[in-house]
């Protein structure tokens, strides 16, 4: 058996890099932190979360793809959080709904890589 500690980072498809930097540091505040120079990939952090963004020209994700990124939100943020992603505009794709004595919201990124927030933690 192979013994993990945690997770090192999730790593995402991106067309644009620049809009999708743009948005993930909009949206959740998170900062690039490595650029590599090929300028294909960039690291991005918040908090103890890491992310990867990896361009791919001309990637766009299916309607039917499961992948997906899933961010824990406090229950008393939960409500704040639609009304900030109906604000913008962005694509839901699901939600909000009520699960597990929580809720779940899945939206879009530029790319429409599925993004979800949700509680309580599983």
């Amino acid at each position: 058996m192979i013994v993990i500690e945690s997770i090192n980072h999730v790593s995402l498809t991106v067309s644009d890099l620049d809009a999708s930097i743009n948005f993930y540091k909009e949206m959740f505040d998170f900062e690039a932190v490595e650029k590599y120079s090929t300028e294909n990939q960039v690291f991005m952090r918040m908090g103890e979360i890491l992310i990867s963004l990896n361009r791919l020209e001309g990637f766009r994700n299916t309607e039917s793809s499961k992948p997906i990124i899933s961010f824990y939100i406090d229950e008393e943020d939960f409500e704040d959080a639609v009304d900030e992603l109906n604000e913008t505009g962005i694509d839901i794709v699901y939600g909000p709904e009520n699960i597990r004595n929580g809720k779940t919201i899945v939206f879009v990124d530029p790319d429409d890589n599925k993004i979800e927030l949700c509680y309580p933690k599983l």
